[in-house]
């Protein structure tokens, strides 16, 4: 007799997110876990693979990675802002995403990002025990670490997207360093700390950029978003 899908949510459900209550978060769908703060929202999923890329990766369609996010309230907040904040944000739209990794050698599943559960589920158990491992270890700690906005600000203005293997991101940051997307992030965490420099200088740095000289649109919006930020200044 084999497992599903529904077997590992359960499993999730009674072994993992009792250390995810513990840790402040208060609301789960049947993967996913939120934990509602001052300055952010974080989240962290439990993905099924589904029969496609489980079948892509050598893994049975129960298996499933894990991803902690973190979705920063602020990016709402600014004066080019225009979309509501988001109740329950999907883990893929979170501004700073961490792949987490599995502790174990896997010989049917070498990605270190993917949790192999076999086709009867005999090693089920210790899965969900070493998921509750990388919970604890990797993605709390995360969390914890870039949930304080000025870290976060820092973390964004200086720290590349990591990648632990060619083709699987461990850490992203909603982009390369000085690109438009970056900037909105950063640029948004500065005019929530109230140092409108910093947010301006994230913009500066975009139309600096080399990569930006023959992209007319998103050189207009750079400099559209600085001149809302000096706008702010002066109505002060």
């Amino acid at each position: 007799m084999g497992v599903d899908s529904k077997d590992v949510a359960a499993a999730l459900k009674a072994e993992v997110f009792p250390v995810l209550r513990a840790a402040g978060f208060s609301q789960f769908k049947t993967r996913t876990a939120w934990r509602i703060d001052t300055d952010t929202i974080a989240v962290v999923d439990f993905r099924s693979l589904g029969s496609y890329l489980g079948s892509a990766v050598g893994a049975t369609s129960h298996s499933f990675g894990t991803v902690a996010g973190l979705y920063f309230k602020a990016v709402h907040a600014t004066p080019w802002a225009k979309e509501p904040l988001p109740a329950r944000p999907d883990e893929w739209r979170c501004h700073a995403r961490r792949v987490l990794r599995k502790g174990f050698f896997q010989l049917w599943c070498w990605r270190p990002d993917v949790w192999y559960v076999n086709r009867k589920g005999t090693n089920l158990e210790s899965v969900i025990g070493d998921t509750v491992g990388a919970v604890r270890k990797q993605a709390l700690p995360w969390l914890d670490d870039l949930g304080d906005i000025s870290r976060a600000l820092q973390v964004f203005e200086s720290r590349d997207e990591g990648s632990m293997l060619p083709g699987i991101m461990h850490e992203i940051l909603g982009g390369g360093m000085d690109s438009f997307d970056r900037a909105e992030i950063s640029s948004a965490l500065a005019l929530a700390l109230g140092d409108r420099e910093r947010a301006r200088e994230a913009w500066l740095r975009v139309l600096a950029n080399p990569y930006y000289e023959t992209l007319s649109d998103l050189r207009t919006l750079a400099a559209e978003r600085i001149a809302l930020i000096q706008g702010s200044e002066a109505q002060r």
